[in-house]
């Protein structure tokens, strides 16, 4: 043991000075790097859930990647391509894609069973019936769709499993909530082709992601049901082997670009063997506004972090600072013994050190325990039509809680360099003359 750490840990357990001196600026000072830490780990802890949580939602439904007809900017109003692709085989073998799947977005209205309401019209009882229309885009899949998301939203009923032959249905409860709709009905939808067409199905089950414009646009059916809704196809041959395009699932979504870049470099600007050809839109893309609106909560986290550091550096700096004034005669004392200048800012250094570490403590404590309550109790909630989810998500790291106590611990330590100079414009003489 360094006789510089002997002697910070007997000041720290002086009940006459050292942290028993001062005690309100010390304390103002531990609370200040306390919080630094409390808010950095909810900071995080709030905008990695953000963006995870939103992320998933958006990619659950688009899948990272999409390959359509070139030409095409919204995949929901892509031209037809044929649903046989030979490239596709050449994409599955892309290290990092998951699985690739043939999908069809199909604009539809839903129509409400009739509703009876009673009116009174001049103090006469009325029986009025009503029926509720909403604009939809029915999502056609196959039954071998990836369904891990699909049935971690489902709150009623099952997941269809989308086989061709059943006319199954898949919606939302705000849908369902506006239309009286519930698991097991038989609904009207209506399609337009050269003239309306309606078609029937049966709601199997019912799901909620919290983003309400997913909630109230799309609805999931089997791919050929909805194939069969179209116009576009040799109708002559009753081919209808025709779809929006292909959906890319990847297994990291760190290999987004990796994965992107491989797909262009295989599909984009070659005619397939139908004469088409193809292009490849990102997630990032499709849904740029989302994604732009993310990317700006890390700049918005780096200078909360910034910022707190600076007040918990500027704060512990005033501790050491008070701590060298109350101890100048110490200080005059032990350079008459020969001790260097270098050994006496270290005793000040170890004792101020431990302060920050009893704060950091203190701070972890309270912090880890705040998004432990959100996390699990969800207690505070959001509108979900304009942060896309309902309620603040919490999504909190190993890595990030030994990144914030590691940049906060080090980051005030290398400051204090600068104040503990002071030390040296001590004079022994005067400060002993002084006691």
């Amino acid at each position: 043991m360094s006789f510089e750490y002997f002697i910070a840990n007997k000041i720290l357990k002086s009940k006459e000075k050292g942290i028993k001196v001062s005690r309100p600026i010390l304390r103002i000072s531990l609370i200040s790097v306390a919080l630094t830490i409390i808010v950095n780990l909810i900071t995080l802890a709030i905008v990695h859930g953000f963006q995870s949580e939103i992320r998933q939602k958006i990619v659950g439904f688009n899948a990272p990647i999409f390959l359509l007809k070139a030409g095409n900017e919204n995949i929901y109003e892509a031209d037809p391509l044929h649903e046989e692709q030979t490239v596709l085989s050449d994409i599955q073998r892309i290290q990092g894609v998951q699985q690739t799947t043939p999908v069809l977005y199909k604009p539809a209205l839903l129509r409400s069973e009739k509703i009876k309401e009673e009116r009174y019209v001049a103090g006469v009882k009325t029986d009025l019936e009503k029926q509720e229309v909403n604009g939809v885009v029915i999502k056609g899949i196959t039954k071998n769709y990836p369904k891990s998301y699909l049935k971690s939203i489902l709150v009623k009923g099952n997941v269809p499993s989308f086989d061709q032959n059943q006319n199954e249905i898949y919606l939302s409860q705000k849908i369902c909530s506006e239309l009286n709709f519930k698991v097991g009905d038989d609904i009207a939808l209506f399609f337009v082709k050269k003239r309306s067409l309606m078609q029937r199905f049966k709601i199997v089950g019912i799901f909620e992601t919290g983003i309400d414009k997913i909630d109230r646009q799309i609805v999931f059916a089997p791919l050929k049901k909805v194939q069969e809704l179209c116009d576009f196809g040799d109708r002559k041959k009753g081919n209808t082997h025709f779809v929006s395009g292909f959906e890319i699932h990847i297994e990291d979504w760190k290999s987004l670009e990796y994965v992107e870049q491989k797909v262009k470099d295989l599909a984009e600007l070659k005619p397939n063997e139908h004469g088409a050809l193809l292009q490849c839109m990102s997630v990032l893309k499709s849904e740029i506004d989302i994604f732009s609106w993310l990317g700006f909560l890390d700049t918005n986290v780096l200078i909360i972090i910034s910022l707190m550091i600076i007040i918990g550096i500027v704060n512990i700096g005033s501790v050491l600072l008070v701590m060298i004034v109350v101890r100048s005669n110490f200080i005059g004392v032990l350079k008459s013994l020969g001790a260097s200048d270098w050994s006496i800012r270290k005793v000040f250094l170890y004792q101020t050190g431990f302060l920050i570490l009893k704060a950091m403590l203190i701070g972890n404590i309270i912090g880890l325990g705040l998004c432990y309550l959100q996390y699990e109790f969800q207690l505070i909630t959001l509108d979900s039509s304009i942060y896309f989810l309902s309620h603040v998500p919490i999504e909190l790291s190993i890595l990030s809680i030994l990144f914030i106590n590691a940049i906060t611990f080090i980051t005030c330590m290398t400051s204090l360099l600068v104040p503990s100079y002071v030390i040296a414009r001590i004079s022994p003489a005067k400060s002993i003359k002084f006691n």
